[in-house]
């Protein structure tokens, strides 16, 4: 790793650690346990071969907090960033992208939103709202490259959170254990309805006790139906089956 990258995300891990002291935002306390558990797991995003293309870094004042953002280069949503991962090491190790995390739990957000202040992540920004709600908010629906998720929900479900926000031709890719054969055979129909294909599975492996895991490498091939994402509690309660 880049000495500069490196450094850049030890301050990340250090502020991160003294907001998680505050507010429960991560079961990963240490040192060690964060930076393996939180960051390097986020990153093994960077591992993917459509990662970085050719795109200019973008000056930080075309960052705009409001509108839809058009035109900023690769815009990428982190949804459901909880303590915001993959959401800030991401940002950190991709200026060239623009990120946008959500979380429906506000306190979550004001400290995300507290750490890009103090560590000057000026490619990033936080918002909180349920992936229901901003799924069809025209500011957010299909604008998205890259649709990210670390979240715990079944993979059907989080295709119905995740498919709304990614545009056609654009990536949805989520952080999964190597043990899902079934949930995966489970969520064919939520692929088809929703128009993502499965492009990839790509298996990576983390130091000491955290083992391999793999990210699930979604394309969206067509616009979805305006229905989905269904009301609120109902992707998770139900899931496409």
């Amino acid at each position: 790793m880049d000495q500069t990258l490196e450094s850049k995300l030890k301050g990340l891990m250090s502020v991160f650690l003294e907001e998680n002291s505050k507010i429960n935002l991560s079961a990963y306390r240490t040192e060690e346990a964060c930076w393996i558990g939180n960051i390097l797991d986020s990153l093994a995003f960077l591992e993917l071969s459509f990662v970085s293309p050719p795109f200019p870094r973008l000056p930080s004042e075309a960052w705009a907090k409001e509108g839809t953002g058009e035109g900023l280069g690769v815009r990428a949503l982190d949804l459901g960033t909880g303590g915001g991962f993959p959401l800030l090491p991401l940002a950190i190790a991709l200026p060239e992208y623009q990120f946008t995390g959500i979380d429906a739990t506000q306190k979550k957000i004001a400290a995300v939103n507290r750490i890009i202040e103090r560590q000057n992540i000026t490619n990033a920004r936080a918002l909180p709202g349920r992936a229901e709600d901003l799924g069809r908010d025209p500011l957010h629906r299909e604008k998205y490259d890259i649709v990210l998720s670390r979240g715990l929900a079944k993979l059907s479900t989080l295709l119905e959170y995740c498919a709304p926000f990614a545009k056609t031709g654009g990536k949805i890719v989520l952080w999964k254990s190597l043990n899902i054969l079934e949930e995966l055979a489970e969520s064919a129909p939520a692929e088809k309805e929703l128009r993502c294909r499965l492009l990839l599975q790509h298996r990576y492996a983390l130091p000491g006790d955290f083992g391999e895991r793999q990210l699930l490498v979604f394309e969206k091939g067509a616009p979805i139906p305006k229905k989905y994402p269904r009301g609120v509690g109902i992707p998770s309660k139900n899931p496409l089956l």
